[in-house]
């Protein structure tokens, strides 16, 4: 792991922990082994440095949504699993959550405006073009205006969490189906029943 990814890595956990007021440069050093003025060297201060740890976060959750996506063989089950993975990686990320979201937003994000409408737009864009590629007979306005609805769905079960990540995924994943279900292939037409609570 780099220097930079170490700093980001220590400074992402403390402003999870500690929020951005109680956020230091010295502990951030102090985590990687590296003096104070190495952090202002390499980030010039603490807001830059939290801004590019959010930053960095959000391109991790795209990276991962995307890895899911291209897993799976179908456009029903590219939506369950980028939906899952939305879902498991902000219920470990509290700044993840705050970003998408905007919970908590003045304790660990008081310097962004949230949510962050380039990274919801971003995870737009990779479903959509993922539906594009397996549906290509749908227009892209149309491709688009799916994939924004199961991002919204999906922000809405971190909003008001009420059931499991796996219900979560599948009662966003049961509406899509439906949705999408004139433009499916005959096999494609079976959503995964919804898990008895």
């Amino acid at each position: 792991m780099s220097l930079r990814d170490n700093l980001l890595c220590g400074a992402a956990d403390l402003l999870a922990e500690r929020g951005f007021a109680r956020l230091r440069m010295s502990e951030v050093a102090a985590m990687a082994g590296v003096s104070r003025q190495t952090v202002y060297n390499e980030f010039g201060g603490k807001e830059t440095l939290a801004h590019t740890v959010v930053l960095n976060q959000a391109r991790i959750c795209l990276e991962r949504v995307g890895q899911a996506i291209r897993g799976a063989d179908d456009p029903v089950a590219g939506i369950r699993a980028a939906v899952r993975r939305i879902l498991e990686i902000s219920a470990n990320d509290p700044l993840l959550t705050s970003l998408l979201t905007g919970i908590d937003r003045e304790a660990l994000l008081p310097f962004l405006p949230v949510p962050d409408l380039p990274t919801l737009r971003a995870l737009t864009e990779l479903i959509s073009r993922q539906l594009h590629s397996q549906l290509p007979q749908l227009p892209p306005a149309s491709t688009t205006f799916y994939a924004d609805t199961v991002v919204r769905l999906t922000i809405s079960h971190l909003l008001i969490p009420t059931a499991t990540t796996a219900e979560a995924a599948d009662a966003v994943t049961a509406i899509a189906a439906a949705v999408l279900s004139p433009h499916l292939p005959i096999g494609q037409l079976k959503p995964r029943p919804l898990r008895p609570r």
